[in-house]
């Protein structure tokens, strides 16, 4: 329970930031804060998804020991991660200073 509680607080951080982040730049915009919240609502059905598959296998008799809920977690949470760093870089040109390095290595491992 305790990581579907993290993955929550990632999520949510993220959607701070990112209202932070429009009210900085340019004003909060309904179509993109309802599309933002629609992801944010498929990350919430997702972990619910995977800690539901988890859970069944012990039920259904599958014996099948794998861990879906840590890994889609994982992926939500280093998701959301990346997000919120770059939220914070584009409300604070220090922080993009510091975070910049990272976040293009990221974006390029992620286009290969």
């Amino acid at each position: 329970m305790c990581r579907i509680i993290v993955v929550l607080v990632f999520i949510i951080f993220d959607i701070i930031t990112g209202i932070v982040k429009a009210l900085y730049q340019e004003g909060l915009n309904s179509t993109l804060l309802r599309k933002g919240l629609y992801h944010k609502l498929s990350e919430v059905l997702t972990i619910f998804g995977s800690w539901l598959i988890e859970y069944s296998f012990d039920y259904i008799n599958l014996n099948i020991d794998v861990p879906v809920l840590e890994g889609v977690a994982v992926y939500i949470c280093i998701m959301e991660l990346v997000s919120i760093l770059e939220n914070l870089a584009e409300i604070n040109p220090s922080l993009a200073k510091l975070f910049k390095p990272y976040l293009e290595k990221l974006k390029g491992s992620e286009k290969e």
